[in-house]
């Protein structure tokens, strides 16, 4: 039609700015992200720096020396460490090929589903443990949870860097696809009789992570397959999200270290 023109649709810029020295150099080591520049703050380089800077040399990206204000600015956060660096987002992978390929290599799985953690920090203390304990991937949902930020990143000490991770538009969705697929879902709930140490940990299983406030959805926890709780002696009467994922993974990891 005369007199109107057709806008183009532009993908959006997906580039973000990762801080700290964890996290830029585990990214670089990952090779996962695009990097497509460095920042120091510094003339006279830190040893970390150096290791970073020779990295990135290594990998022929440019760097360049700005002030520690300049750093602030464009990470926004006082928690650089005198290193930033101008990267691609984080890529995302489907729950479907995680656990197809899974299945293939090592047959049994062993996921992290969190149900709205909106805070960073204990989403980088869950994926951090969930690194160190052998989880082969997190399951975020989009939308009421905190993403792949790189605050999560710092919060992390650069183990988002060397995570799969999946965002799916339907949490509990997601748990139905996975009991078809043979994965057992057990959901953290401090009201559940029966306890992380009573329950079997070991074969194909999902565990699912409630939120800081509510814990647990009705609806997710509604497709469980079971509940587990963690035994508490204290005053206090619950363990913050990442703190009871932590207790859980390690079980897991112990269970499946079993033998004979």
């Amino acid at each position: 039609m005369a007199g109107i023109t057709k806008k183009r649709r532009i993908a959006p810029d997906t580039r973000e700015v990762l801080y700290g020295f964890h996290p830029v150099m585990e990214a670089l080591t990952a090779g996962r992200r695009t990097i497509y520049s460095l920042m120091v703050d510094r003339t006279a380089l830190s040893e970390r720096q150096t290791q970073v800077v020779e990295l990135a040399e290594r990998q022929r990206i440019s760097w360049q020396t700005v002030s520690p204000d300049q750093i602030r600015a464009v990470s926004g956060s006082d928690q650089h460490q005198g290193v930033a660096a101008a990267a691609s987002a984080m890529p995302t992978d489907s729950i479907e090929s995680i656990v197809t390929e899974i299945r293939r290599d090592s047959g049994t799985c062993l996921l992290v589903l969190l149900d709205s953690i909106v805070d960073p920090n204990n989403l980088g203390a869950i994926v951090r443990t969930a690194h160190c304990a052998g989880a082969h991937a997190l399951v975020i949902p989009k939308d009421r949870a905190v993403g792949a930020t790189p605050a999560v990143s710092k919060a992390s000490a650069g183990a988002l860097e060397h995570t799969r991770l999946c965002r799916v538009t339907n949490l509990a969705g997601t748990i139905q696809w996975l009991k078809k697929e043979g994965v057992w879902v057990a959901g953290l709930a401090m009201q559940a009789q029966q306890t992380v140490f009573q329950a079997d940990l070991k074969g194909p299983l999902a565990l699912v992570v409630g939120g800081e406030e509510k814990g647990l959805r009705p609806l997710v926890r509604q497709h469980c397959d079971y509940l587990i709780s963690i035994p508490l002696r204290g005053r206090v009467d619950s363990l913050n999200a990442s703190a009871a994922a932590a207790v859980v993974l390690y079980e897991a990891f112990r269970q499946r270290q079993t033998t004979g």
